[in-house]
């Protein structure tokens, strides 16, 4: 799980977002129950139905206006000739491609730096959509209440998710000199096949 807007919509990671889900329901229909004061049941069901949307349709809205975004960045960044270390292209890459194309050292690592990138379309996208879909759901509520109940519920779901992909950061940076071996060992032999 990357994040509410972001959980996996592929079918093999549909019971961890089943399961992410639930469970930033919980953390977000507390925010709504303390902001609207009503019973906590209904503030769950209603961060159900809105992360669900945020899941939906987030997902590839978010996406996509993050890849809007790189290309021209990349394209400008060419054309001026500036080089970027590895690192920062596998990092582009895996947040754009969620997987990347070819494995290099840096794939472990850019993974987890790509994931944390991901964060922030993905949270601004949660954001919006879950307060568009609560405010279409409950409309005698005070806007500012819902908005500020999103936030925040919003803020305490992607801590977790920012926690999560710290350690796995730290675990990347740990393998990365095994990664980097086995890189190196690959390019050598694959050298010695070519004629």
């Amino acid at each position: 799980m990357l994040a509410n807007v972001a959980l996996p919509s592929f079918l093999p990671h549909s019971a961890a977002t089943a399961i992410g889900l639930l469970v930033i329901g919980l953390i977000e229909g507390f925010f709504l129950t303390r902001a609207l004061k009503q019973p906590f049941a209904d503030s769950y069901l209603l961060a159900l139905r809105a992360n669900w949307n945020s899941t939906i349709i987030g997902i590839p809205v978010a996406w996509v206006l993050w890849i809007g975004g790189l290309i021209p960045v990349s394209w400008l960044a060419a054309r001026a000739g500036i080089e970027v270390h590895p690192l920062v292209t596998s990092s582009t890459i895996q947040s754009a491609m969620w997987g990347g194309l070819i494995p290099t050292e840096w794939t472990g690592v850019g993974h987890a730096i790509g994931s944390l990138v991901l964060l922030v379309p993905f949270c601004l996208g949660s954001i919006w959509i879950e307060r568009r879909t609560l405010c279409r759901h409950l409309p005698e509520a005070d806007r500012s209440a819902i908005r500020r109940a999103v936030i925040q519920g919003n803020l305490a779901s992607y801590a977790i998710f920012l926690v999560l992909g710290l350690l796995t950061l730290d675990e990347a940076m740990k393998e990365y000199p095994a990664a980097k071996q086995r890189f190196e060992e690959r390019q050598q032999r694959l050298r010695h096949k070519q004629p």
